[in-house]
């Protein structure tokens, strides 16, 4: 293996992730298909084994090429990364930040960070992948495909760092003014929440609990921006990151409903491996994220 080609394990794992050679002749500027399927075949002939199943809608990995992909892509991912760090100039103007965020954290959060460095530098790429978990941050790092994560979880690791960001509030929302003086009248109250799962529903109920109100909704959304349309609709109120509804807030579109306790916040931490920010990360972070 130490007489192939650094390219061809490249070509080989794009060729591996999009299970097309035409996809992956996309994704290698412009690499042509026929070269593809050369490179391809002569990397089988120098391994002396099969790599990719032919069919017709495509390829998909042999048995061998699973247990190849899975050493290689990890190789390939770290020395990617070792070459970006030896480059990197901490030019934010030419900088490719990779970030996993959940997506409500994203709208809410990070695209006012991302909208204010673009003014100053507007060539700056950024790639958001929204759909994650704790596993998936884990694997997202260790792979060097991401930079860093922003999440509302905190991950205890020995090779992991973690640190607050921010604090976020939550707040119920109506369509008019509305004062509750005693917290049991929610129980009587059209609520609209979030997925019973989530760490957002079950910390508020947890709260209610020690208050004897169990409130039960009549509506249920994993979308923010769903939410907040049934309430100007005026089916119920609604519990929502309060920076989600700022604008609304401020024009008396929706309002903050008065509570006479104290609701819980979200803790935004900032995920990375250690030592491996590069110096454009630290600028975005330290100048933009935590300001």
């Amino acid at each position: 293996m130490s007489n192939v080609n650094l390219n061809l394990y490249k070509i080989f794992c794009k060729v591996a992730e999009s299970k097309s050679y035409n996809e992956a002749s996309d994704k290698l500027d412009g690499l042509s298909v026929a070269n593809i399927s050369t490179q391809i075949s002569n990397l089988e002939k120098q391994l002396n084994l099969i790599l990719f199943n032919r069919e017709s809608k495509g390829v998909t990995l042999t048995e061998n090429g699973k247990e190849l992909y899975e050493i290689v892509h990890k190789s390939i991912s770290s020395f990617d990364f070792a070459e970006k760090m030896a480059q990197d100039k901490n030019s934010m103007s030419s900088a490719n930040i990779k970030i996993a965020c959940p997506s409500h954290l994203t709208s809410y959060f990070l695209m006012e960070k991302i909208e204010k460095v673009k003014k100053v530098f507007p060539k700056i790429k950024f790639t958001i992948i929204c759909e994650v978990d704790t596993n998936k941050i884990l694997e997202l790092l260790r792979n060097h495909e991401i930079n860093f994560a922003i999440t509302d979880v905190s991950i205890e690791l020995n090779n992991i760092v973690c640190e607050e960001l921010a604090t976020i509030n939550n707040i119920f929302v109506s369509k008019t003014p509305l004062t509750i003086s005693n917290i049991n009248e929610l129980e009587n109250l059209n609520c609209i929440l979030n997925l019973e799962n989530t760490r957002t529903t079950k910390r508020l109920k947890e709260i209610l609990s020690k208050y004897n109100v169990n409130i039960n909704a009549n509506m249920i959304c994993d979308a923010t921006e769903i939410r907040v349309q049934a309430v100007k609709k005026n089916m119920g109120i609604a519990y929502v990151i309060k920076q989600a509804v700022k604008a609304e807030l401020d024009n008396n579109e929706l309002y903050e409903v008065e509570l006479p306790i104290e609701l819980p916040s979200i803790k935004l931490n900032l995920i990375h491996l250690k030592d491996e920010l590069t110096k454009a990360d630290k600028e975005f972070i330290n100048n933009y994220l935590k300001h």
